[in-house]
């Protein structure tokens, strides 16, 4: 992909954008927090792709997914008030419908059209699908999931400092869930097993906090797990939850697991 095609697909999300604001603050602002999402996931992935030495092309191709891996969230807000995808619809798939109905992706080779389409569409799920067997179609879901994971941390990260220290509420990224009530015993389940936290057994939000905290199991590349460290993801967040031995044990596991995954991280290419 060279650079004209990417400053093209830019102009473009940049209008499609702009279509959902009403020019009023409080309405637009989460329209705007996706908007700025967007450009931090793109500096995420090019961030992660230079330093696995990706060549120029590659590195358009994988800002180009990040670019447009979340246009369906606009109409998703726009339609249901909520970020929540149990409540309104999957927004990978939104997005692959709208970028396929726009023709956004018309113009450009067919095997980079199909790429981008499945890396948007594999960028929320739970895990990758086995059927998937293209090894450089997994290569950039895999990146587009790592750089999507690193900034929703920290914009939530962020969004929980200043819950409690301004009071500052926005529901929207609260996916609706409850305050309190402990650590469900299916996600302390998950997380002793080493494994992803399933949203189907969050409840509340600090279920919500430790399904986060669960995707050092899922970051791909030495980088991406490096940035974690690097940024004490984890030690914020469990700054944001009980003190408790269970909640003690989960984090003594996970920054385990972290320095093992850095030591012998496979770079996956």
């Amino acid at each position: 992909m060279d650079i004209e095609v990417l400053e093209g697909l830019f102009s473009w999300f940049s209008g499609y954008v702009e279509t959902f604001k009403t020019g009023d603050f409080d309405a637009d602002r989460n329209i705007i927090l996706k908007e700025d999402h967007t450009a931090r996931v793109r500096g995420e992935i090019r961030d992660i792709g230079l330093s696995l030495a990706l060549p120029g092309e590659d590195l358009r191709l994988a800002e180009a997914a990040a670019l447009l891996h979340d246009v369906g969230r606009f109409p998703q807000y726009s339609r249901y008030k909520t970020f929540s995808d149990r409540r309104s619809c999957d927004h990978a798939a939104l997005s692959v419908e709208v970028l396929r109905e726009e023709g956004v992706l018309d113009g450009i080779d067919p095997g980079e059209r199909e790429l981008i389409l499945r890396a948007i569409s594999y960028h929320n799920r739970a895990s990758l699908p086995e059927e998937e067997s293209d090894g450089r179609r997994l290569f950039f879901s895999r990146l587009l999931r790592d750089a999507d994971k690193l900034d929703v941390w920290a914009l939530l990260l962020d969004y929980y400092r200043r819950r409690e220290t301004e009071g500052y509420r926005n529901a929207a990224l609260e996916l609706d869930l409850s305050d309190g009530g402990g650590i469900s015993e299916e996600v302390y389940r998950d997380l002793i097993a080493g494994e992803i936290v399933k949203m189907k057994n969050v409840s509340s939000l600090d279920d919500f906090q430790l399904l986060l905290a669960s995707w050092i199991f899922d970051l791909n590349y030495q980088p991406s797990l490096v940035n974690v460290r690097d940024r004490a993801y984890l030690k914020r967040t469990r700054e944001h939850l009980p003190r408790s031995e269970e909640v003690n044990r989960i984090f003594d596991l996970l920054e385990s697991r972290l320095e093992e995954r850095i030591r012998a991280a496979d770079l996956l290419r």
